[in-house]
């Protein structure tokens, strides 16, 4: 597979300018020197489509508290000071990794006339990243992007969560009107799913699922649109959608998931992680994943994988804008890498079934507590599975525990969502759901915002938390100042706390 690095190089020399109505349907140019094909373009895209989910996670997981640095005093992950922030790795890696290839995918699966498979492929990769996209910043540019426009209109975020969902409609209905042999695509193009198309469909449907959750419980209450979109996702035979990096070469950095310990960065505009100089946080270790600190362990056998090595090791954990004690060694602390997400040769997750599995009992929750548990156990069995968790006395143990509401009439929606945490352990789409629900500790039981935050944070009240991040200043501040100044974005601390349109509001 060592033509997967060459492809996702092959980025590098693809942005360009284009004359376009709208993306993804685009007037013929004769200006445009074009002469790439869709099977040597679209690997770049998919490529391009597991970084990102790598750089949203990465950032978001401090947000979270699922992990903080050792130091306590990172000025983005420990202390939201992001107003001058030098470079936003997420916007660029949409516009101009994902977006303008997955364009070119579909001008020149056109120009072959038998590729709707390549069509159908870049538009569900390219309505996945602008749903995460939209959900880091909020508005961003979509009818006027790709026209060679650097001064972009923004389109509002609400606008953009329905042209996604236009895409995906659109995505599916070409998938289900192919019928006659089409462009070959496996592994060597398509690293996901090797060009089967049923499971690309059921990932769009997972996407609709997802992106409809997102406007409950504040701009809806459309639960049953959520329960449908997310049975019929189950129903088409969902299977979780990753990138495969174990099909890679590990000598060359761009074939090796940005998760391991080889801390890989491929280019100066990958961010490397930082887990070898962060550790779990006390939110995390004892709420989430249960660890009694008289025991020294967790009933959740899920801990000592997550956390590699954790049971071999003294006790320790951070507090998210504290640091670790005085006195303490990095080396004291367990090892974050390891773990099925956090191996070079992991797979990167886009979205998994245990995911789906805690959307149905969150939607089911407020209808029908019986599906609403029953879906609840499926997830934690689900990601148990998906972690690696094969003693089943030790599973049962956990089901069987306080920990564990034992029936329907226990459970609470605060169970769920601290469940699906656990499952969506450095997955971007933890924050959204923690802003959905305003940060609420009755919910996320035992949040409490980080100290030592920058000082625009740490002098408002304890309820004010970060809800996006600051648009991409050596791009946007340099050539769309002035689309920035009018939605009064431009370096303004307030707008890393204005609040999405589906978040809740105080």
């Amino acid at each position: 597979m060592k033509k997967i690095s060459l492809y996702i190089l092959m980025l590098i020399g693809l942005v360009s300018t284009t004359s376009c109505e709208k993306f993804l349907d685009v007037n013929d140019d004769q200006d445009r020197p074009f002469t790439s094909t869709p099977d040597s373009l679209l690997p770049a895209v998919i490529g391009n489509l597991a970084v990102s989910h790598y750089d949203h996670g990465e950032t978001t997981a401090y947000f979270t508290q699922q992990v903080a640095t050792f130091s306590g005093w990172s000025k983005y992950k420990d202390r939201w000071d992001y107003v001058d922030a030098n470079r936003i790795a997420q916007w660029r890696r949409h516009y101009h990794d994902i977006g303008i290839n997955a364009m070119h995918v579909v001008e020149s699966s056109k120009e072959l006339g038998n590729a709707d498979n390549y069509i159908a492929v870049a538009k569900i990769c390219y309505a996945s990243s602008t749903l995460m996209t939209s959900d880091l910043f909020g508005d961003i540019a979509y009818d006027e992007a790709f026209k060679g426009k650097p001064y972009a209109k923004y389109d509002d975020n609400e606008y953009v969560y329905e042209k996604v969902m236009e895409g995906l409609d659109e995505a599916i209905s070409m998938i289900d009107g192919i019928s006659s042999v089409q462009l070959e695509m496996t592994y060597n193009q398509d690293n996901v799913f090797g060009g089967d198309l049923e499971k690309w469909k059921a990932y769009a449907l997972a996407l609709k699922a997802r992106l409809s959750l997102h406007l409950t419980p504040n701009v809806n209450s459309d639960y049953s649109t959520v329960i449908s979109y997310t049975e019929a996702a189950l129903n088409a035979g969902f299977e979780n959608t990753a990138y495969d990096y174990s099909k890679g070469d590990p000598s060359e950095l761009y074939q090796v998931n940005q998760w391991g310990s080889s801390i890989a960065r491929p280019s100066w505009d990958f961010q490397a992680n930082v887990l070898n100089k962060s550790a779990v946080t006390d939110f995390f270790l004892i709420k989430a994943l249960k660890f009694d600190i008289d025991e020294n362990k967790s009933i959740d056998p899920r801990a000592e994988m997550l956390i590699n090595g954790l049971l071999t090791k003294s006790y320790k954990y951070v507090i998210s804008g504290e640091g670790k004690p005085a006195g303490v060694e990095d080396s004291e602390f367990p090892n974050l890498y390891g773990n099925y997400i956090t191996r070079d040769d992991a797979k990167l997750n886009f979205f998994s079934k245990e995911e789906l599995y805690f959307i149905l009992s969150e939607a089911y929750y407020y209808s029908d507590k019986t599906k609403a548990f029953d879906n609840f156990k499926l997830g934690i069995e689900e990601h148990m599975a998906h972690v690696g968790v094969v003693d089943q006395s030790a599973i049962d143990a956990f089901m069987a525990s306080s920990y564990i509401p034992q029936n329907s009439s226990e459970l609470k929606l605060s169970d769920i969502m601290m469940q699906k945490n656990v499952a969506l352990y450095l997955h971007h789409e933890a924050w959204v759901d923690m802003r959905r629900y305003g940060y609420d500790d009755n919910i996320y039981r035992g949040l409490k915002r980080p100290r030592n935050l920058v000082w625009y944070f740490s002098e408002e009240a304890d309820d004010v938390w970060i809800e996006r991040l600051p648009y991409d200043t050596q791009t946007e501040e340099i050539f769309n100042k002035p689309q920035l100044v009018e939605m009064g974005a431009y370096q303004n601390p307030d707008w890393l706390k204005k609040k999405l349109f589906w978040a809740k509001s105080n």
